[in-house]
């Protein structure tokens, strides 16, 4: 009985989350983009500086939650008004509109809240 209840306030804690558009959550997966030259290192790629200073800004602004890489992915975690205000924040950066990298934005329903922290 004590796990429903548990599951039951994961769940409506969720929804109610979910049900404040001025608090949605998106996801945002990074990859490579057709302009990525192989033979140079991150830093070394054009666009890639402007980049990191608008991800910077967007961490400043309290728009960027968390973020990390995987495999050959990047991850933010953003919040926005809406999937189309998402899109705009993301879509802006020059590294994404000079196909430095390819962005995917989806809505992210948060079913079990937790702080996510680097292991020390």
């Amino acid at each position: 009985m004590k796990n429903l209840v548990v599951i039951l306030c994961m769940g409506l804690s969720g929804f109610a989350y979910s049900q404040n558009p001025s608090d949605s959550l998106y996801i945002v997966t990074y990859t490579i983009g057709t302009a990525w030259d192989v033979s140079k290192q991150p830093t070394e790629q054009p666009w890639f500086k402007e980049h990191s200073a608008n991800l910077s800004k967007l961490r400043k602004d309290g728009i960027i939650k968390a973020g990390a890489r995987y495999a050959d992915k990047g991850i933010i975690v953003v919040t926005a008004k809406s999937l189309a205000n998402a899109q705009e924040i993301v879509f802006a950066d020059a590294a994404v509109i000079n196909k430095l990298f390819v962005a995917d934005v989806q809505k992210l329903n948060v079913f079990y809240e937790g702080c996510l922290e680097r292991p020390k």
